[in-house]
């Protein structure tokens, strides 16, 4: 009996083990919008290497995928983020489940704050596919967007 008793609870627990769902939605729903916040305050390059999973995939228009963290830093360590402000706002958020995965998509902006193109604000669409990791905290492992939604400029 004393063998099997540990058992028992151990069965007990994981059946009673459920995932709120509704608050894990909101959970990775308030990582996509902390995301754009980040971009804000310390770029674009560092908040998507602050936020990405090891194993991330970013899909950009008119590139071969980019795949896995160092692919990533190598990507960012050849360009510049200081001439952009890349925001976003998330419309939608589904989770599975398992609460462990999910996506959001929603609206960029992406503005050039210097240069010739100062003042111009390009609009589009992003996807982003986000998992739990094993300490509990949203990562993307997919990101892509596409731009479309119209170009304005402020000058």
């Amino acid at each position: 009996m004393k063998k099997i008793f540990p058992l028992v609870l151990l069965f007990i627990w994981s059946c009673n083990t459920s995932v709120d769902l509704k608050q894990e939605k909101q959970n990775m729903l308030q990582t996509d919008i902390n995301f754009s916040k980040r971009s804000v305050e310390v770029g674009n390059h560092q908040a998507f290497l602050e936020y990405a999973a090891p194993d991330v995939v970013l899909l950009k228009p008119d590139s071969y995928p980019i795949v896995g963290k160092p692919a990533l830093k190598k990507l960012y360590a050849e360009l510049t983020d200081t001439n952009y402000r890349l925001t976003w706002q998330p419309s939608y958020a589904k989770i599975a489940n398992s609460g462990d995965l999910g996506y959001t998509f929603g609206i960029y902006l992406l503005e050039v704050t210097s240069g010739k193109q100062e003042g111009n604000i390009q609009r589009g669409t992003y996807c982003t596919i986000w998992e739990k990791s094993n300490q509990g905290e949203w990562r993307f492992i997919l990101d892509t967007g596409n731009p479309g939604l119209g170009e304005q400029s402020t000058k």
